[in-house]
């Protein structure tokens, strides 16, 4: 039990808690299953920052499905439900700001529908919906290593849409975003690799 609350903890803070802030969360607090949100978005921004929110609401939305078979699963490590319940509350209050900023800015939440509009980006770094099917008939040893196999992979992806919103964003707070993005999806990488032995 020390160690999911540690997994937690350490998740909640690699995420930066939504925050933006910079400040760093009380010692000895209690673990809050839901971030701060961030600020608001400026009125400074580009077409980058809306494709990249677009994007990445898109691709939120999708980690969260994922993260959320944990729990429906038999013979799961209590530490894997728990890591999963913290990126699910923090991959949420990113979603929430995300959706504000963009309706600040009078944008659509969901980008065009073209696949070569994200070739740019690299894509939409998106998982196959096969993959995600096949995933939620599995269970135990098998659906621990598949799911490992395909969240990892999806975090990557978020990383990469990340990293060209830090290259061609301009909006502060999409681009403060990006690298807490970057931050935490690297740390859940590391945490699952810990955790499933084999990633």
């Amino acid at each position: 039990m020390k160690l999911a609350l540690v997994l937690v903890a350490g998740l909640v803070a690699l995420a930066g808690c939504g925050a933006g802030d910079g400040s760093p969360p009380n010692a000895g607090a209690p673990i809050s299953p839901v971030p701060q949100s961030a600020a608001p978005a400026s009125a400074d921004y580009n077409d980058a920052d809306v494709m990249f929110l677009q994007m990445m609401l898109a691709h939120n939305d999708q980690g969260v499905e994922i993260v959320k078979l944990v729990k429906t699963k038999q013979a799961q490590k209590q530490e894997l439900k728990d890591l999963a319940a913290a990126i699910e509350a923090t991959q949420l209050t990113e979603s929430t700001d995300m959706r504000n900023w963009l309706k600040n800015w009078g944008k659509p939440e969901t980008g065009s529908m073209d696949p070569n509009a994200h070739h740019h980006h690299g894509g939409d770094g998106l998982t196959d919906k096969g993959l995600l099917e096949a995933l939620s008939k599995k269970d135990g040893a098998e659906f621990t290593l598949d799911f490992a196999d395909i969240f990892v992979a999806h975090q990557h992806n978020g990383v990469a849409l990340a990293r060209t919103e830090l290259k061609d964003g301009k909006d502060p707070g999409s681009k403060a975003l990006a690298q807490r993005i970057m931050d935490s999806r690297t740390g859940e990488v590391q945490q699952i690799r810990t955790l499933v032995p084999g990633q």
